[in-house]
């Protein structure tokens, strides 16, 4: 029961804020590409994944973030029974995402199910690497990614993939009554069956300069704040899931100093993307425009698989 308190808390506050909302409300801020298929020159393509899943493409590059597809139900979780990811569910979102070829990279922040269970059927189907914490990539490699697929990264790194340069951050995550679900990390584990076993490890956020632009992108904050030197940066892909993570985001835009903010991990993780993009019941994006509000920056939205240039 120690180990499932966290998913049951989860649970409970699902049960009890189950209000749901879809973006057609928002179409103010909804951003998106003309209908046409072709890579810009210059500038970076981004096509949101769902939960705090992303495709970065620029010009000799192509990185995956937190891609996830396979969604196991909310009481799977919940009663913490094995889950798996799905080679062909994976497989129709890439094609929906756009991707027909190699990918160079796949960037993960943490290896909770929900940003690193689909990671090794991705690269077994894409010959992608895995840019990780040292616990994700032990998890990465007990679910068959081969050693030579993993690139373990910690605070301060720096990785070059192939024009990109990635900065490695300190990041935190949400923490939900006051304890951060499914915590600690993990050296050779024996099996990555059940949710838990997909611990949080230690949490990254990556700067990433691509096509000209710079990136940030976490899934809950980074720890201590962003540092001085990390802002201006292009664009700020921060994950507003919790009340956690939303308390942190006037200090995080304040220093980040965003051209463009792009919430993240938002929508319900449980819902198949086919459905739609539809709030989770924990989120509350109009605190999230309130605060936007009070800075210089330009908010924005992105639905499922439908990409936006940022240049």
């Amino acid at each position: 029961m120690k180990t499932l308190w966290p998913v049951l808390a989860f649970v409970l506050c699902l049960s009890i804020f189950s209000a749901k909302a879809d973006l057609s409300r928002y179409a103010g801020v909804l951003v998106q590409d003309h209908a046409s298929t072709k890579l810009p020159p210059a500038g970076v393509r981004i096509t949101y994944l769902g939960t705090n899943g992303y495709l970065l493409e620029a010009k000799g590059c192509t990185l995956l973030i937190d891609p996830y597809f396979s969604r196991p139900s909310l009481g799977r979780f919940a009663l913490d029974l094995p889950v798996r990811s799905d080679p062909a569910t994976v497989r129709e979102e890439l094609l929906s995402a756009g991707v027909h070829g190699p990918v160079d990279a796949i960037l993960v922040t943490h290896g909770h199910i929900d940003h690193l269970l689909d990671a090794p059927e991705v690269i077994r189907q894409t010959g992608a690497r895995l840019v990780a914490s040292r616990t994700s990539m032990e998890l990465a490699q007990s679910a068959g990614v081969p050693a030579p697929r993993c690139q373990a990264v910690t605070w301060g790194d720096s990785v070059e993939i192939g024009p990109a340069h990635v900065t490695i951050l300190a990041a935190a995550h949400d923490r939900l009554f006051g304890r951060v679900p499914f915590p600690g990390q993990r050296q050779s584990p024996s099996r990555v069956s059940l949710p838990s076993d997909w611990v949080c490890g230690e949490p990254l956020a990556f700067l990433i300069s691509i096509g000209g632009e710079r990136i940030y992108i976490d899934s809950g904050g980074m720890k201590g704040g962003p540092v001085p030197k990390v802002g201006p940066v292009d664009l700020a892909i921060l994950g507003v899931a919790l009340p956690d993570s939303r308390d942190r985001l006037p200090a995080f835009l304040r220093q980040l100093r965003p051209r463009y903010f792009l919430p993240s991990h938002q929508d319900d993780f449980f819902r198949p993307l086919r459905r739609g993009f539809e709030f989770g019941s924990l989120t509350d994006f109009p605190a999230v425009q309130k605060t936007a509000r009070d800075f210089p920056v330009k908010l924005i939205l992105l639905d499922y698989f439908r990409p936006w240039t940022l240049r």
